[in-house]
């Protein structure tokens, strides 16, 4: 900002439009304040006018009502007529002309000296009211003559007429006193409109240099810098600028379009020389013109290019004239990798054929294989059939001994029956002989019994003897079966681990089947690979001959950068 500030001169358009803002300004300011002035001036006029009308009209009717007073009292003097005395008392009491105007003057603004006169109007019209009440009464009392006296007398009629000579004056006085003041209140209003009217002309001068100033100075001199500014964008660096440069703002514009159209002319024409050269294959160069501002990072970066240009091609240089020196032995290499592939070829035939037979082998073990999982299978299936027999002979065996412990129990219980039935053959006995002759066949029947009674504990005693050798047997036979079904499961139990350890055996020999056959395609791919190689290397030991003959022509293009 200060900078620009010591480049302004006296052409400086901001100084010049600032002189003129502020002259319009001030020219703006004095109108404001004429036009205040005559609008107060125009108010004072009226606020007059309104005080002279109501002083005028107030005063007036004073005098009317005194005139009033005055000729009722005087008609009623001569005529004794009670109308004028009730017009009198009218006026007195109900109208009040005179204090209403009294009233009215107060309010308005009134000078010292005038309400002095008014005061003595107001004690002459006072003083009149005595010689007015006498002519009433003269009236009342019949006395007409003396009535009249006291109204038409000199000493009324010369107060009458000095009331009416000061009423004059007053009124007179006061028009005069504020005709003054509307004539001076005009004369502000006039001085006010010719002051505005001249600071209007001169805002309007004002107003019509600073549009002719912001067109020619400003307005134009913009456009043909925003067209300048265009063609720059669009590239073209050689359309003059119509403007003179000075001290000026639009003139420190102008200069620093040129400097710039200048600087990036010379910028432009040093980059296409460079780069041409470096078209050319010449990096020998360095950026010499005066780059200014963010033009210095382009700058630094052509001379960064040319320097990593130089070593990249210093190093391609290098490596090219490695890649010579190899080329002839890359054509031997290629010559000797031939004949290797061949060799190659030949022995991974040999392996694929010795493949296709180990894989055609371990085929036949796995159908062998296949074959013996199916008879595990079937004799691991009859077990299971032999084993689930066993465990139902068992829980029938075990069914047999629960009812054998049953029957026991009911020929146990027989046996406590035949007891019974023996005792109570006995007491029967006992009883036959007590009955003595009449006893004798309850006697026999008493022995029937025993008899029967010893009889069914013998067949107890044999059965019981029988379920239990039965129990015994039943208990062998059902560890025996308990034993074989053991021993079925561990059967079963080997045959499944036959047959589990059988099928393991089949899906490694699948799985060495199918890891064969991928080693046989792998080796099928190998051979073609070796194939493929060994006509590769031939093809390279060509293009390697051809490669050396492109290097060395490589080296002779690039010896030709000049770095």
């Amino acid at each position: 900002m200060e900078k620009t500030k010591e480049m302004l001169g006296k052409n400086s358009q901001v100084a010049r439009l600032r002189k003129i803002v502020k002259q319009t300004k001030g020219s703006l300011v004095v109108g404001i304040i004429l036009l205040i002035l005559l609008f107060a001036a125009s108010a004072g006029y009226e606020v007059v006018s309104s005080e002279q009308l109501e002083s005028t009209m107030y005063l007036n009717q004073y005098r009317i009502g005194s005139k009033a007073l005055t000729t009722a009292v005087q008609s009623y003097a001569v005529s004794a007529n009670k109308i004028y005395y009730d017009a009198y008392m009218k006026e007195l009491n109900t109208d009040k002309n005179r204090d209403i105007a009294w009233t009215g003057l107060e309010a308005n603004n009134i000078k010292d000296y005038e309400w002095e006169e008014l005061r003595e109007i107001a004690a002459l019209s006072n003083n009149l009211v005595p010689l007015e009440e006498e002519a009433m009464e003269a009236v009342a009392a019949g006395d007409v003559t003396a009535a009249t006296e006291f109204v038409f007398g000199e000493e009324y009629s010369n107060t009458i007429q000095k009331i009416n000579s000061l009423t004059d004056d007053v009124i007179n006085r006061i028009q005069d006193r504020l005709d003054f003041s509307k004539r001076m209140f005009l004369i502000i209003q006039i001085a006010c409109a010719v002051a505005f009217l001249a600071g209007f002309i001169i805002l309007t001068q004002q107003c019509l240099r600073a549009i002719k100033f912001s067109e020619q100075e400003l307005l134009t001199p913009i456009i043909k810098v925003a067209d300048q500014m265009a063609l720059l964008a669009e590239g073209n660096l050689h359309t003059q600028l119509d403007l003179k440069e000075d001290d000026s703002e639009v003139g420190n514009m102008v200069g620093a379009i040129r400097f710039m159209k200048d600087n990036m002319t010379a910028i432009i024409d040093e980059i296409s020389y460079i780069l041409e050269q470096m078209g050319q294959g010449n990096y020998l160069l360095k950026v010499e013109q005066n780059y200014v501002g963010e033009y210095i990072r382009i700058k630094n970066a052509l001379n960064q290019i040319m320097d990593e240009m130089r070593e990249t091609v210093s190093t391609i240089q290098d490596v090219a004239r490695e890649i010579d020196s190899g080329s002839a032995q890359l054509a031997y290499a290629a010559d000797d990798l031939a004949t290797a592939c061949t060799g190659q070829a030949t022995e991974v035939s040999d392996l694929v054929n010795s493949l296709t037979a180990l894989s055609d082998s371990i085929a036949y073990n796995e159908k062998e294989a296949e074959e013996a999982v199916k008879i595990s299978n079937l004799a691991s299936s009859t077990l299971i059939v032999g084993a689930q027999k066993m465990i139902e002979l068992r829980d029938a065996m075990k069914d047999i001994n629960q009812c054998s412990e049953q029957i026991i129990a009911v020929i146990s219980a027989i046996s406590d029956i035949g007891e019974e039935i023996d005792l109570l053959s006995l007491n029967a006995s006992i009883e036959s002989a007590r009955a003595g002759e009449a006893g004798k066949g309850f006697a026999v029947v008493a022995e029937q019994v025993k008899k029967l009674a010893e009889a069914s504990q013998n067949a107890v005693g044999q059965t019981s003897e029988l379920i239990k050798r039965t129990v015994e047997s039943v208990e062998v036979g059902t560890r025996i079966s308990q034993e074989a079904a053991a021993n079925m499961e561990e059967v079963q139990m080997g045959a499944e681990e036959t047959t589990g350890r059988i099928n393991s055996i089949v899906d490694k020999l699948k799985l060495e089947v199918e890891s064969i056959a991928h080693i046989n395609d792998s080796i099928g791919v190998v051979a073609g690979i070796v194939d493929n190689n060994s006509a590769t290397s031939e093809e390279t030991a060509a293009v390697s001959e051809q490669q050396k003959a492109q290097v060395e022509s490589m080296v002779d293009m690039i010896s030709k950068f000049k770095v």
